[in-house]
């Protein structure tokens, strides 16, 4: 049991590393939370937890080698998930007009709200992570490094669970940081930069990732 201790915390400690790194879903969290709401924020962060899952489920069952070892199938996650970072990434250029004055004007806070549901930030959450497969690829690295091949599936479950749970609890403190009075304060105050930024950030995901797909 002690070898599965010492494994796990390695495992842990290395995932837990890649999760707090910047990304795009720590984008798309700071800009769901403080431009719309806590709970939307929160949603968003459990359709990241949900792609999550999947990604982890067929990297401990091996699923995920072959994905990245297929080229038409892995280039084609890739491609989509440029083409959606692109899509977020404008988004934000071009809401950023609309945030100092949505944050003065209560009705059109309330109109804003109306425009983004709690399952369109979950379906906005699952896709950006879903169609990144560089998420997919690090924790393969990980699990390959870390998870010996002869260890029990129902150990690899329990880490598993425990990582989605680690999971959860960071994006649920992302959403209640992100959607903080100062926060909210910060973005009326800066005219839109950081709005602006965070959909740079995208783009320059989004290239990233379209070299890696050509190159």
């Amino acid at each position: 049991m002690d070898i599965y201790i010492f494994q796990f915390l390695n495992l842990f400690l290395l995932n837990f590393m890649n999760l707090i790194s910047p990304g795009p879903e720590t984008a798309l969290m700071l800009h769901n939370s403080s431009y719309y709401s806590r709970k939307i924020g929160f949603y968003t962060g459990l359709g990241i937890v949900t792609s999550s899952l999947i990604h982890k489920t067929y990297s401990f069952l091996g699923f995920g080698a072959f994905i990245s070892k297929t080229p038409w199938l892995f280039d084609l996650v890739k491609y989509g998930g440029g083409i959606y970072l692109i899509y977020l990434g404008v988004r934000m250029l071009l809401s950023k007009s609309k945030i100092a004055n949505a944050n003065r004007e209560e009705n059109e806070y309330i109109t804003r709200l109306k425009k983004m549901t709690l399952l369109k930030a979950y379906k906005m959450g699952f896709t950006i992570d879903i169609l990144c497969p560089s998420a997919s690829l690090v924790f393969i690295s990980i699990v390959a490094a870390t998870v010996a091949p002869e260890t029990p599936l129902w150990i690899q479950l329990i880490y598993g669970v425990i990582l989605i749970l680690t999971s959860l609890t960071w994006y649920t403190l992302q959403s209640f940081i992100f959607s903080h009075g100062w926060i909210k304060k910060v973005l009326d105050k800066s005219g839109g930069w950081l709005n602006r930024l965070m959909g740079a950030y995208m783009l320059y995901f989004a290239a990233k990732l379209m070299m890696r797909t050509l190159s």
